[in-house]
């Protein structure tokens, strides 16, 4: 019982459920989607869902390329496991829950790349989240989507803040540093 404890809490940690709830529900949308085959305006001249099946990356760049944006999508999703793995005792909460998000989207968006033609006889991601902005038409994107921009976004600015602290804690080390010598050299009679 012990074990199954030990390995429950563990798991619990890992915040690899996240990345399992993030990926089931961004499948589960995507076959809710296909499945009505909807275009639906939720407020007007602002928020759709609309149904559309992208073979290219984000903005439809290297559109057709499913076979290579598929490997990309392994080797990346493959990458953050393995650095997950590899840094799991140095991770902060923060920074877990962050790769689990990312994970998720990465492998959301890999599962629709590289099976979608094998189960639906359609090639490409499936993309419904539509923004309009007066006569601006934001890309269509999907929940996949969301948890790559939010994860990587929210890791590059946690490391700027960090970044941040460090050199302002360098600064005060420095000027702690200056004003000790000051104190010892007048200490000395200098």
């Amino acid at each position: 019982m012990h074990k199954v404890k030990s390995y429950l809490t563990s798991f619990f940690y890992s915040y690899a459920w996240l990345a399992i709830l993030l990926l089931i529900i961004d499948q589960l949308t995507k076959l809710w989607v296909m499945k009505a085959a909807f275009n639906v305006t939720l407020i007007p001249n602002f928020l759709h869902l609309t149904y559309v099946r992208n073979t290219g990356a984000a903005w439809s760049m290297f559109d057709g390329n499913m076979v290579l944006l598929s490997i990309i999508s392994f080797v990346v999703g493959s990458a953050i496991i393995v650095l997950r793995i590899k840094y799991r005792r140095k991770l902060d909460t923060f920074k877990k829950i962050l790769f689990a998000v990312v994970l998720a989207g990465t492998w959301g968006n890999f599962i629709d790349r590289a099976f979608s033609k094998l189960l639906t006889g359609e090639e490409g991601v499936i993309d419904f989240i539509h923004f309009q902005f007066g006569n601006y038409h934001f890309p269509v994107f999907n929940v996949a989507d969301i948890c790559i921009t939010l994860g990587i976004l929210s890791y590059v600015v946690l490391l700027l803040i960090e970044e941040f602290k460090l050199k302002k804690e360098v600064k005060t080390t420095e000027a702690g540093n200056k004003e000790d010598v000051q104190t010892k050299e007048d200490d000395d009679g200098h």
